[in-house]
């Protein structure tokens, strides 16, 4: 009786051991901040003699609402 409970536990703590990883790896999150996709130039460039800026992304306020505006190029 005690070794069918020996290999039983053996058992189980191997079963255990073999789904911890998979597990851990389905718990995996990203998380990615900021403007980036966007920013493809850099700070500024040049493009027909006019030079663009890069405006970071803000929050501002939209009917009673905070709204996240995403960054862009503008002329200066």
């Amino acid at each position: 009786m005690k070794y069918k409970l020996a290999v039983l536990l053996g058992a189980i703590m191997c079963a255990g051991g073999v789904m911890v990883p998979k597990t851990a790896e389905a718990l995996r999150i990203d998380i990615a901040i900021g403007d980036r996709p966007y920013y493809n130039h850099g700070p500024w460039y040049w493009n027909n003699g006019v030079r663009w800026y890069w405006i970071p992304g803000h929050w501002s306020w939209r009917r009673h609402h905070r709204v996240w505006i995403q960054g862009h190029y503008a002329p200066r």
